[in-house]
């Protein structure tokens, strides 16, 4: 019997919690799990179940944080059922349409706190 391997869960940095985590709800369907604040009423840390993944954002940091304040440094991908359902209700709540960096056919956006997400199987929008 041997151990089982854990999976890597998202950890993303924003600045504002609620609307983001109002977002994953609209767009992604998220369902929240837990969510910890501090005394000051900042999030230290929310736990979403995104289809069989969990996903944790935090608008708390210890360190400094990069130029653009940390957020939006890498590509998350999401492979939904319904990939154009996806990207139309993420437009709608207010994400912004980017190119793919890297030439691929699916649709990436910023959502709200600024981190990029690409949607497989989606295909460019018209």
């Amino acid at each position: 019997m041997g151990i089982p391997t854990p999976r890597p869960v998202p950890y993303l940095l924003v600045r504002d919690a609620a609307p983001v985590i109002a977002f994953y709800t609209d767009v992604f369907e998220a369902v929240p799990i837990e969510r910890e604040c501090l005394l000051d009423g900042r999030v230290l840390r929310a736990e979403l179940a995104v289809g069989g993944h969990r996903l944790t954002v935090s608008e708390w940091c210890e360190g400094p944080r990069t130029a653009d304040g940390g957020e939006g440094q890498v590509v998350l991908t999401i492979a939904p059922d319904d990939p154009r359902l996806l990207l139309e209700r993420a437009l709608a709540a207010g994400a912004q349409l980017e190119a793919a960096a890297d030439g691929t056919a699916d649709a990436v956006f910023r959502d709200p706190a600024g981190q990029r997400w690409s949607v497989a199987g989606s295909g460019r929008p018209e």
